[in-house]
């Protein structure tokens, strides 16, 4: 049974949950596959097609497997980027990785993060736990406009989620029990099951309205932040939905 009352803190993933990422990677790769290749009289061989939506589906696979042993996070952006182009066939250029870490300060919030962010903070701590470096997520806390109490990087615990070092600093830095703590995303690999591991409550933000994963279930699934901000207002919608 889920008691919403014993919540003290939310702590949130940050790309997918609160920023919409997928749109802001979307954009930049879009540009990329569009790019103007030579005339066929000097040689170059026609370029594969390949949509956005097929290159990030292998971008995730092919970054995931990066993410061990921890290196900085724009170092493994710039290389996946650059395997994701060789396992499409695709040419790359010295700036494309870094013309990515870039973008990363330009992408945006998801239409209600801002406002649903601020009504939990009313009653709650609210904290930020990202696969990601301190200084690109400083770039991305000011879009938020809320009154974190911590924010939490793989930088800071030297490991990647689903590593459960993370989030276990976030634990530790907000000194509550794990049970008080309910951490919100929409990673059910890296994000869901290690709070779980830790004793935390977990939250499933499923936007995209897909089939939920099988294996054990979070304590909370909402259709966005603002409908978890209206649960943890005490306004009565279920705590599965």
């Amino acid at each position: 049974m889920f008691d919403k009352s014993a919540i003290r803190a939310v702590t949130f993933d940050c790309y997918g949950t609160l920023i919409d990422w997928e749109a802001g990677i979307r954009a930049y790769v879009a540009a990329l596959l569009e790019r103007k290749t030579p005339p066929r009289d000097q040689g170059e061989a026609p370029r594969p097609t390949v949509t956005p939506e097929a290159w990030v589906e292998a971008w995730e696979r092919i970054q995931f497997d990066m993410l061990r042993p921890y290196k900085p996070y724009r170092e493994i952006l710039i290389a996946s980027l650059e395997a994701t182009q060789r396992h499409f066939g695709l040419e790359c250029f010295a700036d494309d990785g870094p013309g990515l870490v870039r973008s990363l300060a330009e992408w945006r919030p998801f239409p209600d993060t801002v406002a649903s962010l601020r009504r939990l903070a009313r009653r709650h701590r609210i904290a930020i736990v990202s696969n990601i470096d301190r200084d690109l997520l400083a770039q991305t806390v000011a879009h938020l406009a809320a009154p974190f109490t911590a924010l939490i990087t793989a930088e800071d615990a030297q490991a990647y989620k689903p590593d459960t070092a993370p989030l276990a600093l976030a634990r530790d830095r907000l000194g509550l029990p794990p049970s008080s703590i309910l951490h919100a995303g929409f990673g059910w690999r890296y994000d869901l099951a290690p709070a779980r591991a830790l004793g935390m409550r977990t939250c499933f933000v499923n936007r995209s309205g897909g089939p939920i994963p099988g294996g054990d279930q979070p304590d909370v699934i909402v259709p966005s932040l603002a409908s978890l901000a209206d649960l943890l207002a005490g306004q009565d919608l279920s705590s599965k939905s």
